[in-house]
């Protein structure tokens, strides 16, 4: 069932899905990777372009079976300039560019990432992309308050989860821009900000994102009164 019309329409001629991620946080954590580092954007560089290969080549065997989305024919992944535009240069890229025009892709579009905060709490790991609240602390869900713990803490990931509010924003950008190339539609990316933050300063993260090329943000995270001293800011 569709609430519109208009729903059933488009999803029938695009077949677009949502491919999403999870436990960004547990992850760099568990590599031992600082969120405020060049090693970050490196790395995630690496995660989302296979991922977003994966999807491409699963999406056009799915379309050798059952055939690709109406509109296919004459579109950027039928030209080549989906791949083009990404820098997409490298032999595998190239073969699969290939074979997309020759065997045509059953979705139009493939990846789009929510903020999966309920989900992670049931599969033990950190909310879509955004960084840890703290180590420790109580989440209000409805009728309920949750304990929260960053997943896989011990000695060796202690120093790696850095509380949010904490973190300079500036890096979240660039690794959300970083992202962004292998992403075909929209991150649920956060901007976290503190009482001592002036406009001007908000103004240049909107500005700073604008600039590394994030398509969207989702939510600007104050920081409540009783947010404590760092405790990830020392080694």
């Amino acid at each position: 069932m569709y609430p519109v019309p208009y729903a059933k329409i488009t999803n029938q001629k695009y077949r677009s899905i949502g491919l999403g991620t999870s436990g960004y946080h547990h992850m760099l954590a568990k590599h031992q990777l600082n969120w405020e580092s060049q090693a970050h954007l490196d790395y995630v560089d690496k995660v989302f372009e296979t991922i977003n290969y994966s999807a491409i080549k699963a999406s056009m065997n799915l379309s050798k079976e059952k055939g690709s989305y109406k509109f296919f024919k004459n579109s950027e992944w039928d030209n080549g300039k989906y791949f083009e535009q990404r820098h997409y240069k490298s032999g595998k890229w190239l073969d699969l560019k290939s074979e997309v025009h020759t065997n045509g892709i059953r979705n139009a579009y493939l990846i789009a990432i929510a903020p999966t905060s309920s989900t992670s709490i049931l599969t033990g790991t950190t909310a879509g992309l955004d960084p840890i609240m703290n180590k420790f602390y109580l989440e209000e869900k409805k009728n309920m308050i949750i304990p929260r713990v960053a997943p896989q803490l011990n000695k060796e990931t202690f120093w790696y989860y850095k509380s949010a509010h904490l973190i300079d924003q500036n890096w979240s950008i660039k690794a959300c821009g970083v992202r962004q190339r292998h992403v075909d539609q929209a991150m649920s990316m956060n901007i976290y900000i503190t009482n001592e933050m002036t406009f001007r300063t908000i103004l240049n993260l909107y500005l700073a994102a604008y600039k590394n090329n994030v398509k969207t943000i989702y939510y600007l995270r104050s920081q409540s009164l009783e947010v404590e001293e760092c405790v990830s800011c020392s080694s």
